[in-house]
């Protein structure tokens, strides 16, 4: 029995051709078919799993390079002075907390 990747469950083929194509690969040369009469071909439409959407993941991530690209131009581009190590930490820790107070306040 061939199977997923990944997972244990039965490998599904679009086609019987697709089948073939991968047990040649494999080196298989000899197939005995048992329980042909239990065949229904007209399940496949059933159990067809469909792919996600190449275009729109691309698209999306697109989308992203570009706002991650907006977001850094326009931090070189800013005109204020760059902050010390010392006001950065104090930012970040000023934020920590806050963060912090709100995780408490939800698992009340």
């Amino acid at each position: 029995m061939l199977v997923q990747t990944r997972k244990p469950e039965p490998r599904l083929f679009g086609t019987v051709d697709g089948a073939l194509k991968l047990l040649h690969k494999l080196g298989v040369r000899r197939i005995v078919l048992d329980r042909l009469e239990q065949w229904q071909p007209e399940q496949a439409k059933l159990v067809r799993r469909s792919r996600p959407d190449r275009a729109q993941a691309l698209t999306r991530a697109a989308e992203y390079d570009r706002w991650v690209r907006a977001k850094v131009n326009a931090s070189r581009l800013d005109p204020r002075p760059a902050m010390t190590e010392a006001e950065w930490e104090s930012v970040r820790t000023a934020k920590r907390a806050e963060r912090q107070a709100l995780l408490s306040g939800k698992s009340q």
